[in-house]
């Protein structure tokens, strides 16, 4: 696959603004294609319309919950909430002024998203390579039996970024892509994660060729959130490869709690989270309780070293 590397001066900074969208290298027919079959199951129908039409949206700054986004109940809601994750621990306890954000600016809720998708694509990039794609005018995938335009996959331009000061600096420039709402900016995530991850190892992370990443779950596949938290979209949550499936291979910086309905089969031994899930490196957790995602998290970090400094918060964004 070849994209447009995308290098800026180091001290380059920009101002959070709707800059058109320039450059890269426009996606070829066979990407495309490949793209929605691999995300969606398949490229001649029309995709799940809720990830062309939700971006990130924030509640309104300074107030009680304006650390939270609006998350729906639909398709993206499992991805929204692992990314409400990655901005607790940047409000919390990664921001520059070393001091708890529960109420944070425009300014402030703008940084720790920019912050916390350019960190999970990083981390899904192996420290080494991301791939961004954002739209433009322009269609490259006509319209036929064998692709049905979804307005977006076939307008994509395709962004190379090797450094992560650069691309913090690249999705600053087009932050709104992300947030307009209604807008693709779920998708357009998601789109980067699977391009910076490769499609053929998404697919091994799957474990099924049959198998892809949107399944018909409410609130969205767990293989998502994990893709979001690990930067693998594994299935499996048990501790490395102790058993015949790779599960999560190190420490999570953001946690997953998971509960499942009562049946008569059993939950099996993957399905069930591991230490490297269960206890974080900061005291937040994505809940997955009977396929409907939450977060629950602790303002004080020292939470995990001490059972007894326990102070803890649930946030529902459906509030």
């Amino acid at each position: 696959m070849f994209v447009d590397r995308v290098m800026y001066a180091r001290n380059q900074q920009y101002k959070y603004s709707k800059e058109p969208v320039t450059g890269g290298q426009p996606i070829t027919v066979e990407q495309a294609k490949a793209l929605r079959l691999t995300v969606f199951g398949a490229c001649d129908t029309p995709p799940r319309g809720e990830w062309l039409r939700t971006g990130f949206v924030f509640r309104d700054p300074e107030k009680e919950l304006s650390y939270g986004l609006r998350a729906r109940r639909n398709g993206t809601r499992g991805m929204h909430t692992a990314i409400q994750g990655y901005i607790l621990k940047n409000l919390l306890f990664t921001n520059t002024n070393n001091s708890c954000t529960m109420r944070p600016s425009k300014q402030q809720q703008l940084e720790a998203l920019c912050k916390s998708i350019t960190e999970i694509l990083w981390k899904i990039g192996e420290n080494e390579k991301v791939i961004v794609c954002l739209p433009q005018e322009k269609s490259y995938v006509p319209h036929s039996l064998n692709y049905f335009q979804d307005n977006v996959t076939e307008k994509l331009h395709l962004f190379e970024l090797t450094n992560i000061q650069d691309l913090e600096i690249f999705l600053k420039r087009y932050l709104h892509l992300f947030q307009d709402d209604p807008g693709p900016g779920s998708l357009l995530l998601l789109y980067s994660s699977v391009l910076t991850r490769g499609l053929s190892r998404i697919v091994s992370d799957l474990m099924d060729e049959k198998v892809y990443l949107i399944s018909s779950a409410e609130e969205g596949s767990i293989c998502i959130v994990t893709l979001m938290l690990t930067g693998r979209a594994t299935p499996n949550l048990h501790n490395g490869i102790a058993i015949p499936h790779y599960g999560i291979l190190a420490r999570s910086e953001v946690g997953l709690l998971v509960h499942y309905e009562e049946t008569s089969t059993p939950v099996q031994v993957t399905q069930i989270p591991g230490s490297r899930l269960k206890t974080p490196s900061y005291p937040i957790w994505i809940t997955c309780a009977k396929g409907h995602y939450g977060i629950l998290f602790n303002t004080n970090r020292e939470l995990l070293r001490n059972h007894l400094a326990e102070r803890s918060f649930i946030f529902d964004n459906l509030a």
